[in-house]
């Protein structure tokens, strides 16, 4: 998970176009932050689209191959000699000479990865060092202030952060396909299920299987299983056959563990909507404080939160639904919400740096071909994540340290 966002408006893109085909093979995106500066940042990968431009985003920065160095003085902002030109021909040209610069403050650090990250007063973005620097990399602290000059300034990624309650196929878009992620595009589906989830209409068309051939467990819900993985999506479907909302489901992994095991403190701050349909919440977000101080939110799908929970403390029990693992380098034990940089928008997504305490094979030897389930202790709590079969090639055991991001789901709730 890349923990820097910055906001601004997408003034113009500007492709660089091969010759011989005239096909794009990377852009240019011009931005406004919200104090009017303007500068632009290499989008190599395309993140962002000609329906894009006029409209005010979210963004991930990182200034790559950096030069830095500590000031005495606390500032923060944006340093570029850039315009947009009102001559059309002049704004299809980019000159080096008019790359941003960045000041700011170092708020946190990723020792793994190697990357600073600074608040330069209109959000936040990563800083990587360049080759020549990155022994210096030890020295800089949070709380430092720095500049970033001589960088390869790129868009890691584009995103809204709107809250959309709703239902029906807008509403799984918008918070189970395309939702806040560095993968492709956040799409749950296709990170849960495999590849051919990539395409919207694949995706359709599993839910309808689903609402087809699920099996009701509860009143309103249905879970289907995709046949080529194995793993669960869950449904709700009103009597008359309208489909609320649509996701993988992480219910199959807290039934292999002991959830005693997996109780986190936390202190329920609030609730809000997530699937709504005619005046009824199906599904909602939770917002906790951890007990080191970390607020997040968490998909409760179940609804097990009630209004009168709210403002007491209590033991969670956790499941994450896996975006991405890789091993840690250090013994991290951490966690990182997705809503960090925007406190007042809730994301339930974390990135969680732990140490595997047990490793859980599933009974059904399908089911083992296809995942197993880990404990990840992140140092005030543990969580329930899964290792499919595509990281196999990271062979983990317990005592590994490892970095998971991924839609943290609420499990259970004890003793509140």
């Amino acid at each position: 998970m890349f923990r820097a966002r910055v906001k601004g408006r997408i003034l113009k893109l500007i492709p660089s176009v091969l010759e011989d085909t005239g096909s794009v093979y990377e852009q240019t995106v011009v931005l406004e932050l919200q104090d009017g500066t303007v500068f632009f940042l290499d989008d190599a990968e395309e993140k962002s689209r000609n329906e894009m431009v006029g409209m005010v985003k979210t963004m991930g920065i990182l200034a790559d191959l950096a030069h830095i160095e500590k000031i005495s003085l606390p500032k923060k902002g944006v340093e570029t000699t850039y315009h947009l030109s009102k001559d059309l021909a002049e704004q299809e040209r980019i000159y080096a000479k008019d790359e941003a610069g960045f000041t700011g403050e170092i708020i946190d650090i990723d020792k793994n990865h190697r990357i600073i990250y600074i608040d330069i007063g209109a959000g936040t973005i990563g800083v990587a060092l360049c080759q020549q620097e990155i022994d210096s990399f030890p020295d800089y602290k949070i709380g430092d202030y720095i500049q970033v000059k001589s960088s390869w300034n790129g868009l890691v990624g584009v995103w809204d952060f709107y809250d959309e309650g709703g239902s029906g196929w807008s509403h799984i878009v918008h918070n189970h396909v395309n939702v806040p992620s560095d993968t492709p595009s956040g799409n749950q589906f296709y990170l849960y299920f495999n590849w051919q989830y990539k395409k919207q209409e694949k995706i359709k068309d599993l839910i309808m299987e689903g609402a087809r051939d699920g099996i009701e467990v509860r009143k309103n819900v249905y879970h289907y299983v995709e046949p080529t993985s194995g793993k669960t999506l869950r449904l709700f479907i009103t009597d008359n056959g309208y489909i609320m909302t649509a996701h993988p489901s992480t219910d199959f992994a807290v039934q292999d563990v002991a959830k005693e095991t997996l109780k986190v403190s936390v202190r329920i701050l609030g609730t809000r909507p997530d699937a709504e349909y005619m005046g009824t919440t199906y599904t909602q977000l939770v917002i906790v404080e951890f007990a080191d101080g970390t607020r997040a939110s968490i998909f409760d799908d179940d609804m097990l939160c009630t209004p009168a929970m709210i403002g007491q403390n209590g033991k969670f029990v956790l499941g994450l639904l896996s975006t991405s693992l890789e091993k840690n380098e250090t013994k991290e034990q951490s966690i990182f919400p997705e809503s960090s940089a925007f406190p007042d928008v809730s994301v339930p997504a974390l990135e969680v740096n732990g140490c595997i305490d047990e490793i859980i094979i599933p009974n059904d030897p399908k089911e083992a071909e296809q995942w197993q389930n880990a404990v990840v202790d992140f140092g005030i709590g543990k969580i329930l994540i899964e290792i499919d079969k595509k990281y196999s090639h990271l062979h983990l055991k317990e005592g590994d340290y490892v970095r998971v991001d991924g839609r943290v789901d609420l499990k259970g709730i004890q003793q509140i």
